[in-house]
C-alpha cells in the first residue's frame, strides 16, 4: 500500500469551480510534482481553499477543498484531517498557506521573493505601509525556513537573502536550490521559424498583472508597432489588466489577445521568435521564461528575481532593466539582427536540455526527498 503525503496549497483547482485546473507557475509545478510522487509510490493528497467544501479524485490524486476562501481556516482544517489520517509528511506548496499552523520538520517550497515591490517615494504613507508589509512577508518566509526540515527554493535570490538575514541560524543542509523546469521541444519543429521569416512574432505569455510586466510591455509595444510594420504581437493570458490590453490593442490586426491553455503553449512558442519576460517584481525561475527557451525563442527578460539565474546576458538572451526604453531597445535590436536572435535562441535551448529540463528537475526532487527520508533507498 502506498504512503500518503499531504500537500497544502492555495488553489490547485479553481476554488469556485473545482472542475477547472488553475493556470499558474505554482499549479504547473504541483501538477508535475504529483505525477512524480505517484510514480515513486507515494499517494499525494492536496488540500486547498474552496468556496464550497469538496472532495475530488483527479488522475489518481485526492483533492480536498476546505474552509471557504479563508487560507487560515483551510490550513487549520487541513491539519486536523492530516492528524486524523496520521500522515507523516506535509509539503507546504507556497508561502501563503502556512501562516499559523506550520508543523516543524516539514517541507516548505519557496517560489521566489514576493515582497520586492517598490512604490513612489513621493507617496510617503503608501511607502511606509508597504515597508511594514514587506517586513512581515519576509519575516514569515524566513521563519518557515528555520522551522522546516527542508526548504526548496527555486532561485538563488532567496537562498542568498536567507543566508544574509538568518545569519548564524541559517542551515545550509536544510536549504536546497532546485530551479524550475521546461520540456525541450523538437528542434526540427521550431528551427523552421528562423528560416528567413517575413514577419517576426513576439509574445507576452504571462498573466496580465502589474508584477508580470503587462503595463511595461504594453507601453513598449505601443511605440514599437508605430515604427516596425513587419511584426505580430501575441498577448497570451488573462488577468486584472484584461480591459487595459484590449482597449489598447484590441482593434489592431497585427496583435492577438487570447487565452491559451497551458497544454497548447508550446505549440505557440514553437512558432514565436521573441519572448519578452518583463517582470517588475515577485519572480522566481520563471516557467514562462524556461518554456520560451525550450521552444527556440530569443528571450528578453528583466533583471528581477530568479530571471538572472536563467539568462546570461548576451549569451542565451538579453537581460535588461525593468524600464520601457530598455524593452524597446532590446526588441528592436533583435528584430534587426535575426542572426543574433537565432544564436541566443539556440544557446538557450541547449541550456534547457543541460540544466533545466523536466527530467533533471525530477531527479533533483527525488534526491532531496530521499535525503530527508520521505523516500526510501529503493524508491
Amino acid at each position: 500500500m502506498s504512503s500518503q503525503i499531504a500537500i497544502i496549497t492555495h488553489s490547485f483547482l479553481d476554488p469556485t469551480k473545482p472542475i477547472e485546473l488553475n493556470i499558474g507557475g505554482v499549479e504547473t509545478w504541483l501538477h508535475e510534482l504529483t505525477k512524480l510522487l505517484l510514480l515513486l509510490g507515494l499517494n499525494p493528497i492536496i488540500y486547498q481553499t474552496a468556496k464550497q467544501d469538496f472532495k475530488i479524485h483527479l488522475n489518481g490524486i485526492e483533492i480536498i477543498g476546505l474552509g471557504g476562501l479563508d487560507r487560515n481556516e483551510m490550513s487549520r482544517l487541513s491539519h486536523l484531517d492530516i492528524d486524523r489520517k496520521k500522515i507523516k509528511w506535509i509539503i507546504y506548496a507556497s508561502s501563503f498557506v502556512a501562516e499559523k499552523h506550520f508543523k516543524t520538520g516539514q517541507i516548505f517550497i519557496q517560489h521566489g521573493i514576493h515582497w520586492d515591490y517598490t512604490t513612489s517615494r513621493e507617496d510617503i504613507w503608501l511607502r511606509l505601509k508597504w515597508e511594514y508589509i514587506r517586513w512581515k512577508l519576509s519575516r514569515h518566509d524566513l521563519l518557515l525556513c528555520k522551522k522546516s526540515r527542508l526548504t526548496i527554493t527555486v532561485d538563488t535570490n532567496f537562498l542568498n537573502y536567507s543566508r544574509i538575514m538568518l545569519r548564524h541560524a541559517f542551515s545550509p543542509d536544510k536549504m536546497r536550490y532546485i530551479p524550475n523546469f521546461a520540456i525541450p521541444q523538437d528542434k526540427l519543429v521550431w528551427q523552421k521559424k528562423w528560416q528567413n521569416p517575413e514577419v517576426i512574432h513576439i509574445i507576452f505569455a504571462r498573466r496580465f498583472e502589474s508584477r508580470r510586466g503587462v503595463i511595461l510591455f504594453s507601453e513598449a509595444i505601443e511605440q514599437i508597432l508605430k515604427i516596425e510594420p513587419n511584426i505580430h504581437v501575441t498577448f497570451a493570458g488573462c488577468g486584472s489588466f484584461d480591459n487595459y490590453v484590449k482597449e489598447k490593442f484590441g482593434s489592431l490586426t497585427n496583435v492577438t489577445i487570447e487565452i491559451i491553455p497551458h497544454e497548447k503553449m508550446y505549440d505557440i512558442l514553437n512558432k514565436t521568435h521573441i519572448a519578452v519576460i518583463p517582470t517588475t517584481y515577485s519572480e522566481g525561475t520563471s516557467l514562462s521564461c524556461l518554456e520560451a527557451m525550450a521552444s527556440g525563442c530569443a528571450v528578453i527578460a528583466t533583471d528581477v528575481g530568479g530571471l538572472a539565474n536563467l539568462i546570461i546576458p548576451d549569451y542565451n538572451g538579453l537581460l535588461v532593466r525593468p524600464i520601457v526604453k530598455d524593452i524597446i531597445t532590446s526588441i528592436i535590436r533583435l528584430i534587426h539582427n535575426q542572426q543574433l536572435a537565432e544564436t541566443l535562441a539556440n544557446r538557450a535551448f541547449n541550456m534547457i536540455g543541460t540544466s533545466f529540463s523536466l527530467s533533471i528537475w525530477e531527479t533533483r526532487i527525488q534526491h532531496a526527498l530521499r535525503e530527508i527520508g520521505v523516500l526510501k533507498s529503493n524508491n
